[in-house]
């Protein structure tokens, strides 16, 4: 970011700088905006994302400690042994929570620092919805790596209106879900034009209690 020109002058005196001064410390740069929910409350605030089998569960004073074998690691620094990545990591859980063989996807944080985990939220290949879930962490995952704020706001547009018109249900939901974040908290990603168009998807939808939920909240964004 360029600095104003008073800052960058300010220790100048006619031709000579006072050494007394203590420098300036070069502007940050400012944090990318971001232009999902899901980023915000989940990506943002968990140490790993991954899709990983459950291979073992020990029960140990009231917590059960379950061994998962990383089958995909989506994001987050993946922890290290003396052979390269780790094939597996270790996670803290009520019990109950987890059985053997079953596939998981799991938003980790580290336990009081590491190496152990415990799950701020997960989901079970057995959820019905498991494809739709696993579509949007990849296209959230595909968002955030996007550099340039101008092609991430678009790409978070039509994100935002490609999940809207989805022929899987939880996918639409989870897009009305997403457009009444944006309106809080970034509501000039959607434009009037985009609003527009949102409603002309909304009005085709067969889903009438979600094309009710969508036209109110496009109605209450003119006010």
């Amino acid at each position: 970011m360029m600095r104003c020109w008073w800052m960058a002058c300010a220790l100048v005196v006619g031709d000579v700088v006072r050494g007394d001064e203590k420098p300036v410390p070069a502007a940050a740069n400012p944090a990318p905006v971001v232009y999902t929910q899901f980023r915000a409350e989940v990506l943002d605030v968990v140490d790993a994302v991954l899709i990983g089998k459950v291979i073992e569960v020990m029960s140990l004073r009231g917590t059960d400690v379950v061994r998962i074998e990383i089958g995909e690691w989506k994001q987050g620094v993946r922890p290290q042994g003396v052979h390269g990545p780790v094939d597996e990591v270790t996670l803290l859980a009520a019990p109950g929570d987890y059985f053997v063989a079953t596939e998981q996807m799991l938003f980790l944080k580290l336990f009081e620092k590491g190496p152990r985990y415990s799950a701020f939220n997960r989901v079970a290949r057995s959820d019905p919805d498991w494809d739709a879930k696993l579509a949007c962490l990849d296209q959230n995952l595909a968002l955030a790596r996007i550099e340039k704020d101008e092609d991430r706001r678009r790409e978070a547009r039509k994100l935002l209106y490609d999940q809207l018109t989805s022929r899987l249900n939880w996918t639409r939901w989870h897009a009305y879900h997403e457009l009444a974040w944006v309106r809080k908290n970034v509501p000039a990603l959607v434009t009037r034009e985009d609003r527009d168009d949102l409603r002309k998807a909304a009005t085709a939808c067969d889903d009438a209690k979600l094309k009710e939920k969508v036209l109110k909240l496009l109605q209450e964004w003119e006010r």
